[in-house]
């Protein structure tokens, strides 16, 4: 729900703003800052087209702003996106390949705070350039990090950027700007800027939100304001990144009337907007706003009211039976909903003493009931309904399922090919009905699965106390087996699969393995036929797939190591290290507590090093070794031993 939804940052991880662009003269420069919601919500990623020098955000040439002026979709010299992703002087590009970002770092400071004064969060913000109206950066939101500490590191896309410091009081309020200044980023330079931001006394909203025209039978689960700048109004296609939200108390049982109070917020002109949720959603009034001034220092007052609006949603309260279950069945059931119109299908599962809902748009849907067969979870459907959801109504359906005497498929896979040296890490399999094949988007609900592994979900030779024993592996399937020594499958492979919940008719078997450099899995299914109560046994074959990764493995040795504590690794380089880079293409392991580890990298020459990091009192200091250069093949494994002196 929206007013979940857009909850500050400043709340779920303690580290958010809002930044807030008032219609001030001062501010009239400024940027809007969001909530993370917001900006991965809002945030277009796009490869289609290339980044100019100014206009992408740090580390992606897929940061598209699209807002303010810029939102034709025109590209100027200076590197202004638009809509359509386009930008910069480079010209169109069909790569997703931009120059390495540079950095902005200094010190954000709060100047003319009474004594006692500490900001909730502060930092900077930054805009390209060639936005140049107050809020063309709006949408999705400026590139920005908070300080810690008064510092602040900001990594940006070579390019000149408009850079601004902001303090804000506390997680629901607005952000308080100082003055805008201009940038211009190097790729890989570090570029120092100290900001400051005058301060500025805030001012209070309060009033009431009040919802009319409730329905009988309803209840309101949250009254709330949404208030906006006067330059970037609320048009109910979702709001800006410059709004903020205020949450009322929380309305008592029966009641459609409630306060609230935001505090913390920027003078200037802004609107208030009412807004509710009820269990079928939320809404914000677009036509219910008030406009106000607040004034520094100072209290308004703005009372909203909005009248019921239908929704565009209603719930679903399924329930589901299974008819001829035998005497103690107490698997799991669900209900498939799928619109009749489209593809998006939800799926909600029934627990003993939960009566489930589902929020479903307007319109027709189509209804499956199934129960999970043990202990497979495949599902297993009944015959399907027709449902028509009504805006701001709840639907109760009741579906039934027949309960069908499951068979078994059993037997072993083998790995066609598989070099000598590599050893396979565990087996998968996948079954699913002839009617409902795996794709590539993944295996449906009707689908079962089996971990064969060593250290698997206790099903086959990997479970302690099962000695199935099936034929056909070899040779170097059979060194694969569990460690000697595990009761009860010392002497059993474990290449082997018995899937005990198959429903009678038509199945198809996907077997695959796993080794260290990867998975795979056939993607043509061997056809089976299962019948009630009987087990039909089947050797599959999986062809081995050279990979195209290696493996590095071996132990780091410390040395030194300080007695409260450390981690060890081993980190690779795919260039030599320099002081400029000291890890171009870093990929990193973590040692085990008997200091062995196992690294996969791509084929190639690596340079490879292994590491500590110490815990200190305060810190974590890292030490490494001297980096050895190495070649490392596709499906190959090399070994490297790492010594590495603590402090």
């Amino acid at each position: 729900m929206r007013w979940k939804r857009h909850a500050r940052l400043g709340v779920i991880v303690a580290a958010s703003f809002v930044l807030l662009v008032t219609v001030l003269p001062q501010l009239a420069s400024g940027f809007g800052l969001g909530t993370l919601t917001n900006r991965l919500e809002n945030a277009v990623i796009s490869c289609s087209g290339s980044s100019g020098s100014s206009g992408s955000s740090p580390g992606s040439s897929g940061i598209v702003f699209n807002a303010g002026s810029a939102s034709s979709g025109s590209s100027g010299s200076s590197g202004s996106s638009g809509s359509s992703g386009s930008s910069g002087s480079s010209g169109s590009s069909s790569q997703c390949a931009p120059p390495s970002p540079g950095t902005v770092t200094g010190t954000v400071s709060v100047t003319g705070a009474p004594t006692g004064f500490t900001p909730g969060y502060e930092g900077v913000g930054a805009c390209p350039s060639a936005d140049t109206t107050a809020d063309s950066c709006t949408d999705p939101s400026p590139v920005y990090a908070l300080a810690s500490n008064g510092t602040y590191s900001l990594s940006l896309a070579p390019g000149s950027w408009r850079v601004t410091g902001f303090y804000e009081i506390n997680a629901f309020g607005g952000a308080f700007l100082g003055a805008t200044q201009t940038v211009m980023i190097t790729s890989g330079a570090t570029t120092k800027l100290d900001v400051t931001v005058p301060y500025t006394a805030s001012a209070t909203l309060k009033g009431t939100v009040t919802l009319t025209g409730l329905p009988a039978g309803d209840t309101v689960q949250q009254l709330s304001v949404l208030i906006c700048p006067s330059f970037d109004p609320y048009s109910g296609t979702g709001p800006s990144i410059a709004c903020v939200d205020g949450y009322s108390q929380s309305p008592a049982s029966g009641t459609t009337s409630a306060p609230y109070q935001v505090t913390g917020l920027p003078p200037g002109s802004w609107t208030v907007y009412p807004s509710y949720c009820t269990e079928y959603g939320c809404e914000t009034n677009t036509k219910a706003g008030k406009a106000v001034t607040l004034v520094a220092g100072g209290t308004s007052t703005v009372n909203v009211t909005t009248p019921f609006v239908v929704p565009n949603q209603g719930l679903l309260t399924p329930s589901v039976s299974v008819t001829g279950a035998p005497k103690g069945f107490s698997d799991t059931l669900a209900v498939k909903a799928c619109p009749q119109s489209g593809t998006n299908c939800q799926t909600i599962y029934e627990t003993p003493g939960f009566a489930p809902n589902l929020l479903l748009a307007t319109g027709a849907w189509t209804l499956t009931g199934y129960y999970l067969a043990s202990p497979f979870d495949n599902a297993v459907p009944g015959p399907s309904k027709t449902v028509t959801i009504v805006g701001g109504r709840n639907t109760s359906v009741t579906l039934s399922v027949p309960y069908r005497v499951p068979g078994t498929a059993a037997g072993s896979i083998a790995v066609i090919g598989i070099p000598k040296t590599v050893s396979i890490l565990d087996y998968t399999l996948v079954a699913c009905p002839a009617s409902s094949p795996l794709t590539a988007s993944g295996p449906s609900l009707e689908c079962a699965s089996e971990y064969s592994g060593a250290s698997g979900y206790g099903y086959g030779a990997a479970d302690r106390n099962e000695s199935f024993a099936a034929a056909g592996t070899n040779a170097a399937n059979a060194a694969l087996r569990p460690p000697s020594g595990v009761v009860g499958v010392a002497t059993a492979p474990y290449n082997v699969y018995q899937v005990t919940s198959l429903t009678p008719g038509k199945w198809l078997l996907y077997p695959g393995y796993q080794t260290v450099f990867g998975s795979f899995s056939v993607s043509a299914g061997t056809p089976i036929t299962i019948t009630a109560g009987k087990t039909v046994t089947h050797t599959l074959s999986v062809p081995y797939q050279k990979p195209a990764e290696g493996a590095v493995d071996g132990t780091v040795h410390a040395i030194g190591a300080p007695a409260n504590g450390f981690q060890s690794g081993v980190q690779a380089c795919s260039a030599a290290p320099t002081t400029a880079a000291p890890c171009p293409g870093e990929e990193q392991a973590y040692s085990q507590t008997d200091g062995t580890y196992q690294l996969v990298l791509p084929a190639g020459t690596w340079w490879v090093s292994g590491f500590i990091y110490e815990n200190g009192i305060e810190s974590q200091t890292e030490k490494t070794s001297a980096p050895r250069q190495v070649t490392v093949v596709a499906g190959a494994t090399l070994t490297e031993n790492f010594t590495v002196l603590g402090s």
